[in-house]
């Protein structure tokens, strides 16, 4: 033991001379940061540096340091603070601040501070002195005032209510704490306000007049009413329009509705509001579970009063008559609700009372509805009669005008393809349609109105045809003031609005009833015997056929001419023949359709149009094309249309054989030839004699204008002796002479200035040369010689 002893003054011996010996080799400075930041970076040595870089701190005194400021702040403290105490950097502060939170429960980190929770027990001895004052506090209020979120103040002054904090979190409301006496304070002030009010109250009112809290005074108003405490309902619950109704407000409301109902069998939903009922269909239905009913938009009615209008409404009908269920009913009612009313009583009739409801309120039987009809039967007759003996084109009106306007642009090819159809069946068979020669061609005459040819036509052309065969025209019979004259001369007790809805439900059967009347006095007025109408119609056809043929005929002229005066040729003959038979088709189908006109030639480019537009669908296209042709330059054209035309009319045409043509160019000739005969006008004479030397060259129709002459002369020019031409050039000139001085005469006058004279003169020199050789022109074809050039 005295060996040890020994041993350890020996070693402290040693120690203290080891303190006091001199060094012999000093480390610096920078060696000394050199080798810290080496054993730093092999994570021998864990330290932290300061901001200004002359010490070193541990992690552990950090967190001793933050501890310890924690300590001296009472228990709340910034980490932003922390770094200007401990100076290190803020990393380094927060992340020992999250290892402190981790490892101790009673520290928290609240938006960036640190708290514990002894400043925690603080601060609830702090509220609980405040609420003990105010007798209650709002959690909003302290957020702004210990600058800490809601939910972390809730939960932490929850866990000491009732030990530190002496009162209770409101339940319906978790952002108010408030005191026993608090409540009991606001409970007697509600009970004694709400027992004090005898009529509806909104409950907004009262919270904003004595200042209480909003969902405390809900919970113990319900509470008070539930226990029956307070006599009365809250109405609308907890919103803004929330009512506090007293019991006897609520009985003395019920009676009064009560006694109205009874006296009058109606309930007005202003009353209701008027009295302070906020939903007044909810409380007539709550009140009235057993009764029959009929809501309106205003009103409810009692059945009572449903029985009595049903029973009104009923004899009119059955008496056929009319009535108002307004003056049945309280004047209070809106039209609009008289109007629910009767559609209900009118849906409750028997289906077979048969009646119109009128302007809302006014019930019509049928059999007042014919008699009014009635009325104008006398009316229709004579308006037929006389139109139809009035109108010569009759029964097309400016509105079908109107209607049919765009007609000739907007038809389409609908019936290429079956032209198209026809007319392969016709060349690849080489066969004709009946007898009558090689060219004849028969078709059998029809109805265009009745059955629809069953041919190879399309569904949609079946269609088409369907839907412009049931088109009839309109004829008007009287307009709805005029309607509304008559029905007042005979029903005078009918109010104004009755007589014109009436006239306005009448007018489209009466114009219906019309349209029938006038076919039937049409139908009459043209009916004739079968013989008599098939002579009618043989007649029809030769006339087809006569004026078919002179076209064909007349075009083969017109091919002789160049290009220029062949169009002008074909334009006259399109404006001229070619209308005719154009006229004789729209006159012919005109009479099919109702429409009739006295005289074909009368029609004009309009009447056309007119037609057209009553026409079906599968007739107009056809026609369209027929009526658009003659407006062009080419015959061909033309009688491709017209052959489309009459195809779809029905119209038999006979194409005449070579036997029949010599028989037209014989009879076109002598007509040519007595008109020369008996005129002594020089144009006329000399424009009957080109054309009859033109047929008499060529063998061939010319139907030509006055302006067209000068060209045909100029083409007889080596078809007759060189005389012959001569002359009729002689006689040409003084023909345009004449027509020349006649036209100055026309302008200037008869006055007797010497030029006047000299013109008169002249004219007379004129004339008298004209009389001379008219007779010798006049000759060459009433007298021609034996052989012409052409014949040479």
């Amino acid at each position: 033991m005295a060996a040890a002893w020994e041993e350890i003054r020996r070693l402290a011996a040693d120690f203290q001379r080891a303190q006091f010996a001199e060094v012999a080799h000093r480390l610096s400075e920078r060696n000394c940061i050199e080798i810290v930041a080496k054993l730093i970076a092999e994570k021998q040595l864990e330290v932290v540096h300061t901001l200004d870089g002359k010490e070193y701190v541990t992690p552990a005194q950090i967190s001793r340091e933050i501890r310890d400021e924690l300590h001296v702040c009472g228990g709340r403290v910034n980490i932003v603070d922390l770094q200007q105490v401990i100076n290190v950097d803020l990393l380094h502060i927060e992340n020992r601040a999250n290892d402190i939170v981790k490892s101790e429960k009673t520290i928290q980190l609240v938006l960036g501070q640190l708290i514990n929770e002894s400043y925690l027990d603080q601060l609830a001895e702090e509220i609980n002195d405040k609420l003990q004052e105010t007798g209650q506090v709002t959690i909003s209020e302290l957020c702004k005032a210990y600058d800490l979120p809601g939910d972390f103040l809730i939960q932490a002054l929850s866990r000491r209510l009732g030990r530190i904090i002496h009162g209770q979190l409101d339940q319906e409301n978790r952002g108010v704490i408030f005191t026993e006496a608090f409540v009991s304070r606001h409970r007697a002030r509600i009970r004694g306000l709400f027992t004090a009010i005898t009529r509806p109250t909104p409950v907004s009112n009262l919270i904003t007049r004595y200042g209480f809290q909003e969902h405390l005074l809900y919970s113990v108003l319900e509470e008070l009413v539930n226990t029956g405490r307070l006599k009365g309902t809250v109405v609308g619950g907890r919103q803004d329009k929330a009512v506090f109704v007293p019991d006897i407000y609520a009985r003395t409301q019920s009676t009064w509705v009560d006694s109205f109902f009874k006296q009058n069998g109606y309930l007005e939903f202003d009353a209701l509001y008027r009295l302070g009922i906020p939903d007044p269909a909810g409380y007539i239905k709550k009140r009235y579970k057993s009764t029959q009913l009929l809501f309106l938009r205003a009103a409810c009615v009692g059945q009572e009063i449903v029985d009595q209008v049903e029973a009104s409404v009923e004899e009119a009908i059955s008496s056929g008559n009319w009535i108002d269920v307004a003056t049945l009913l309280p004047s209070s009612l809106s039209v609009e609700d008289v109007g629910i009313l009767l559609q209900q009583v009118m849906r409750s009739l028997n289906k077979n009372s048969s009646g119109l409801v009128f302007s809302d309120t006014i019930v019509v039987s049928e059999k007042f509805l014919s008699s009014c009809a009635d009325l104008f039967s006398d009316m229709m007759q004579q308006k037929a009669e006389k139109e139809m003996k009035n109108n010569p084109v009759n029964l097309i009106t400016e509105e079908d005008l109107k209607q049919a306007s765009g007609l000739e642009n907007s038809y389409g090819n609908k019936k290429d393809k079956k032209d198209e159809r026809r007319k392969k069946a016709t060349e690849g068979s080489g066969s004709v349609r009946g007898g009558g020669g090689g060219n004849a061609r028969e078709i059998k005459i029809k109805k265009t109105k009745k059955k629809g040819r069953k041919d190879a036509d399309s569904d949609d052309e079946s269609q088409a045809t369907s839907t412009g065969r049931n088109k009839q025209p309109e004829f008007p019979f009287m307009s709805q003031e005029e309607i509304q004259d008559v029905l007042k001369t005979h029903m005078q007790d009918c109010p104004e609005e009755l007589i014109t809805e009436l006239a306005e439900h009448l007018i489209r059967p009466l114009t219906k009833t019309y349209q029938e009347v006038v076919r039937s006095v049409f139908t009459s007025s043209t009916s004739s015997s079968g013989a008599s109408r098939r002579q009618t119609m043989k007649d029809l056809q030769e006339e087809f056929s006569n004026l078919y043929n002179n076209i064909r005929l007349f075009e083969k002229g017109t091919k002789h001419f160049t290009d220029e005066t062949q169009t002008n040729l074909a334009k006259h003959l399109l404006k001229t023949v070619c209308t005719d038979i154009t006229n004789l088709i729209f006159s012919f189908l005109a009479s099919d359709s109702m429409m009739t006109t006295e005289n074909y030639s009368t029609i004009t480019s309009e009447v056309r149009t007119k037609i057209l537009g009553k026409l079906p669908e599968d007739t107009k296209g056809p026609l369209t094309k027929l009526h658009t042709s003659l407006n062009g330059k080419s015959v061909e054209d033309f009688l491709s249309c017209f052959d489309s035309a009459v195809d779809v009319c029905g119209i038999m045409v006979k194409k005449g054989d070579k036997k029949k043509e010599r028989q037209v160019l014989f009879q076109h000739r002598q007509a040519l030839i007595e008109q020369l005969k008996v005129t002594e006008d020089p144009a006329l004479v000399l424009h009957l004699t080109s054309v009859l030397l033109f047929q008499f060259s060529t063998h061939c129709m010319l139907h030509a204008p006055g302006r067209s002459v000068p060209q045909i002369i100029n083409f007889l020019s080596g078809k007759i002796p060189e005389d012959q031409h001569s002359l009729l050039v002689k006689y040409q000139g003084l023909v345009v002479k004449q027509l020349i001085s006649q036209t100055k005469k026309t302008e200037h006058g008869d006055s007797d200035t010497t030029d006047n004279l000299e013109e008169e003169e002249g004219a007379n020199t004129i004339r008298k040369e004209l009389q001379e050789i008219t007779n010798s022109v006049k000759d060459l074809v009433l007298r021609p010689r034996k052989s012409s050039v052409t014949e040479e």
